[in-house]
């Protein structure tokens, strides 16, 4: 089975439970028992996926789960009481509200960072609640789960897609990379250890680069490790903002000063 995919326009058995205050199993229930009479006249099955549940003594199970559109939920939430429709009618319409208010078209250049790194911190927020969510369903089972912290902060990395170059932003100031950290080190951004470039410690909790370690083999045949740093969307709006100070600021913004 896959793993658990959730998108703004469907909701899961998992969150469907959760907002009305009822068991998943009992939910999964009543989702079975109403897709036969779902097929017949939509001729189409409920979607069918899973989740990965913590276990007590330590790793992962999938769980079954369905992922449901808006009129399959509401469908759904003819079997539940009247509070329970009532919930989910309002969770649908936090949902749309939400996703509306997403796709707002940034007028500058610095209000497309913003709205990049914020989108970032959504991204980071949905990671969290779902870690909590998995505790919180081993606690109801009557076990703690103990969860490693570095198993989770890799995983989290591995899975950001929300990344670039210092070569990527060094052409949006019109720079080669090798000015464009010249410059970084110039105005105390970062500095050089052992041939890398790497932030100063203030800059370090703030989540401003992530960095992949790869294997190599070196010219005599030996074993070693590289590491590429990239810059996080919330790392680039905090160079916007620092070049900013400078006067320096990105072609597009000096296009557009010409233009006026």
């Amino acid at each position: 089975m896959s793993d658990l995919i959730i998108k703004k326009e469907t909701m899961t058995s998992l969150e469907i439970a959760e907002v009305i205050g009822m068991r998943h199993a009992d939910v999964m229930r009543s989702i079975r028992n109403m897709e036969e009479a779902w097929v017949k006249v939509s001729e189409r099955n409920f979607a069918l996926s899973s989740y990965k549940q913590a276990q007590p003594n330590g790793g992962y199970k999938d769980v079954p789960c369905y992922i449901l559109n808006k009129t399959e939920c509401l469908y759904v939430a003819t079997k539940f009481n009247d509070e329970a429709r009532a919930k989910l009618v309002l969770r649908w319409e936090d949902l749309e509200t939400k996703e509306r208010n997403q796709y707002q078209v940034p007028q500058s250049f610095a209000e497309a960072l913003m709205l990049a790194a914020k989108q970032q911190e959504q991204i980071e927020e949905q990671q969290r609640q779902l870690e909590a969510n998995s505790k919180e369903i081993v606690e109801l089972n009557g076990a703690i789960a103990e969860m490693e912290p570095k198993v989770t902060y890799v995983d989290m990395i591995l899975a950001s897609k929300e990344t670039v170059t210092t070569t990527q932003i060094a052409q949006d100031y019109g720079q080669s990379a090798k000015e464009f950290n010249v410059l970084l080190r110039n105005f105390g951004v970062q500095h050089k250890v052992g041939g890398q470039w790497v932030l100063y410690a203030k800059h370090l909790p703030f989540g401003y680069v992530q960095s992949d370690t790869f294997p190599i083999v070196h010219k005599n045949g030996t074993n070693g490790t590289v590491m590429h740093t990239k810059w996080t969307q919330k790392g680039r709006l905090f160079l916007y903002e620092e070049l900013k100070k400078h006067n320096i600021i990105p072609l597009i913004e000096q296009n557009k000063k010409e233009e006026e």
